[in-house]
């Protein structure tokens, strides 16, 4: 008793006064693979670490749940054992017990257990409540053990054989190669890279070598590399899984490799042969022998397997030719399991990938019937108001829903096309300041609205035009600073800068900032910022509106770009967003034309669609299918005296247009129509043999609103095209420009 109050003293004086409590003390047994247990010496219920179901295989779900679930797995030899051991603690003939038992694994494989414990508290009367163990898994040692006294017992016999020591030795090898391909079959009941290191350390030490490793091929820019995939030393007796950062190119370490590496040959080198480089990345030493083999797999130079010997001693040929049996067994099956961790990461990544699509969709059903229930509604409410001023409030209400469910429908489809690779990319010279100011003649009067402080500022050095995709880059910072001014507070400040560093003579790095003192992001918020389907926080959304795929879309274009972006923010402190791109640099801008170009941006312009139209005299064809759509083009164009003569399919445009030609000056048309589309019939009307055939416009007016479809519609013999839904402002366009 002397003993144990002397423990329980040192533990308080020592471990307390150091600040080291329970939870430090089970973390560090869990770290170090530890195992506690603690045992209700009356209901037999357990407390249990991780570490102790996983020595058995288990996990806690999986545990036997009964009267005795220790009982029920020890090895039956070794029952009684266990219990007489508990029960000398219990009894109080023993402070304490130390045995090694067996126990069952889950697979029906055997787990040797090293178990101390000790009674841990008592009743009020002194007797045992709770017994608390410590135990190791000894498997490991215990294997060693084993297959050490084999080896010593094989040894003997071939010692006293001298003239059959040769055959015995090769037969040990077979044996050797056997036993590890066997084990890296079969596994083990540790984890893959556990039983790898058991395997080639197996293999080593039938060599008597000092290093064993397995190198594995890669391509990068078209030629090959090797990086190591696993290694053991006898030195360290360390596990080695090395990172594949660690990369070799054959023709730097192994010249002429492709001649010397032939199927089923090997090399015997002196490891100072190989370069200083090679040795030094894998911590290969500076002498020894070096038996380097290779792998092919399925008809491919997959890798190669070398073990190091460092007291001189050459490597035999029948040493190599034995012990590659076993080898080729384990490089299937690294190969095996590299391609069942792939499979693992695709279904990983194809479920994440579901559920952030399934949420997607959930805030796309939000987004798209927030707009659609205000449109709705609000005409609902128009069609009953009496009074002409509120009902012209109620349509400017139906008009801004309208145009924000336009944008939610345009992101999703620019974001699917992207995800189709369809995105074009155009790069032509331009004056990127130009962008600035079109960038902010756009933004200009959401600003107005919340009062928002907006500046601008472009580097002077940018004094010549540069090439690259004007619309695309445009899009990128309007997207920018919409962003901006949406999470920015009413008298928030915003900016928008841009400056160039040239790299050479003609080529620049332009980078552009846009930064607000709006609510910034945390950490983990900016992690999903860019990706597509994910959003940085739904609630961020719901609150203030939108699809979360602009961000995704900036990065997917400025990528095409060949450019990248990023951001640098903190909660309520605002964010960074900015992005860099080479270009190559054109002419310098004309600087008196730019400055023209300025003032002519920032002087007030009067809206040319409030300039009323007179084109009396001048007639349309209409081919549209759908009534209210006719009507909407027929509305809009009342006041200006203009013609329109309307028809339902492309085969009565045909007709009707075959039968007095001259009698039309344009023809809008839709694609998409019944017995004949829009693209048919126009490609009918060039080839009819009638005077203005040739020569009339024809407006492709639809729903179909990607490039590819603009495409059709001009090789079709269109002379324009129009997105569905339109503005009078889209019309009164092309009516000026063909009229």
């Amino acid at each position: 008793m002397f003993l144990v109050s002397n423990l329980e003293h040192t533990y308080d004086n020592s471990f307390m006064s150091a600040g080291i409590d329970q939870q430090t003390l089970e973390k560090l047994a869990h770290i170090f693979g530890l195992c506690l247990y603690k045992l209700n010496l009356d209901t037999k219920d357990i407390n249990l670490t991780l570490n102790t179901t996983r020595i058995t295989g288990h996990d806690l779900d999986s545990l036997p749940n009964n009267d005795d679930t220790k009982g029920g797995m020890i090895y039956s030899e070794d029952i009684d054992l266990v219990n007489n051991s508990i029960a000398s603690i219990v009894s109080g003939s023993k402070d304490h017990y130390h045995i090694e038992y067996r126990m069952h694994r889950r697979d029906s494989s055997i787990v040797w257990i090293d178990e101390v414990g000790l009674i841990s508290e008592y009743d009020e009367n002194g007797h045992p409540l709770y017994m608390s163990a410590l135990a190791a898994d000894m498997s490991r040692l215990r294997w060693a053990e084993e297959k050490g006294r084999a080896l010593e017992a094989k040894l003997h016999l071939i010692a006293t054989d001298e003239k059959s020591r040769e055959y015995a030795e090769e037969n040990r090898l077979l044996r050797t190669a056997n036993t590890a391909a066997a084990m890296i079959v079969g596994g083990f009941h540790q984890d893959y890279e556990t039983v790898l290191y058991q395997a080639i350390s197996m293999l080593g030490e039938g060599l008597q070598a000092d290093y064993a490793g397995i190198w594995r091929n890669t391509k990068r820019t078209g030629e090959l590399y090797c990086y190591l995939r696993s290694h053991w030393t006898k030195r360290a007796r360390e596990v080695g899984v090395k990172s594949s950062d660690v990369v070799m190119r054959y023709d730097d370490f192994l010249p002429d490799w492709n001649e010397k590496l032939v199927e089923d040959a090997y090399l015997n080198l002196d490891i100072s042969e190989l370069p200083h480089e090679f040795r030094t990345a894998f911590d290969l030493g500076d002498y020894g022998n070096l038996l380097l083999s290779p792998f092919y797999l399925h008809g491919d130079f997959w890798g190669m397997i070398g073990f190091i010997r460092t007291n001189n001693a050459p490597f035999e040929a029948f040493e190599a030719e034995t012990i590659m049996s076993g080898a080729i067994i384990i490089a299937y099956s690294v190969s095996r399991n590299e391609a069942l961790g792939r499979l693992s990461m695709d279904r990983d990544r194809a479920i994440a990938d579901t559920v952030a699509k399934g949420e997607f969709l959930s805030r796309m059903s939000h987004e798209l019937r927030t707009p659609l229930n205000a449109v709705i509604g609000m005409t609902s409410i128009a069609l009953r108001e009496q009074h002409q001023e509120k009902v012209s409030e109620h349509l400017k209400k139906i008009e801004s829903s309208s145009r924000l469910l336009l944008n939610v429908i345009n992101d999703v489809l620019e974001m699917s096309k992207i995800e189709a690779g369809k995105l074009e990319i155009v790069k032509e010279p331009f004056d990127f300041t130009n962008i600035m100011r079109n960038a902010e003649d756009i933004v200009r009067f959401k600003f107005d609205e919340k009062n928002q402080k907006f500046s601008v500022n472009v580097d002077k050095s940018m004094n010549r035009k540069i090439i690259s995709d004007e619309h695309r880059l445009l899009q990128v910072i309007v997207n920018l600073l919409n962003n901006a001014q949406k999470f920015t507070p009413e008298n928030g400040e915003i900016s928008l800068t841009a400056f160039e560093r040239r790299i050479s003579d003609n080529r620049a790095k332009l980078r552009v900032e846009v930064t607000d003192n709006g609510i910034g992001l945390t950490i983990e918020q900016q992690k999903r910022l860019f990706t597509a389907f994910e959003q940085a926080d739904g609630s961020i959304t719901r609150k203030y509106g939108g699809t979360g795929l602009g961000l995704a879309i900036c990065k997917k274009i400025l990528n095409a770009l060949g450019g990248d972006i990023w951001v640098k923010s903190k909660p309520e402190e605002g964010a960074c967003f900015f992005f860099e791109l080479e270009v190559d640099l054109d002419e310098p801008i004309d600087v008196f034309a730019a400055n023209d170009a300025a003032d002519r941006v920032s002087a007030p312009i009067s809206d040319k669609n409030d300039v009323p139209r007179d084109w009396r005299g001048s007639t349309i064809l209409l081919a549209e299918d759908v009534e209210i759509n006719r009507e909407i083009v027929e509305i809009m164009l009342a006041d200006t005296g203009i013609s329109i003569i309307s028809v339902e399919n492309g085969r009565d445009a045909v007709d009707v247009f075959s039968k007095n030609p001259d009698q039309f000056d344009l023809i809008l048309m839709d694609v998409q129509m019944p017995v004949m589309d829009g693209l048919n019939a126009t490609k009918h009307i060039r080839l009819l043999d009638v005077s203005n055939a040739g020569n009339i416009p024809i407006i492709a007016m639809t729903a179909n609103a990607f490039k590819e479809d603009v495409d059709d519609c001009l090789k079709a013999g269109m002379n324009g095209h129009i997105s569905k839904p339109f503005a009078i402002e889209d019309i009164y366009k092309i009516l000026d420009r063909y009229l």
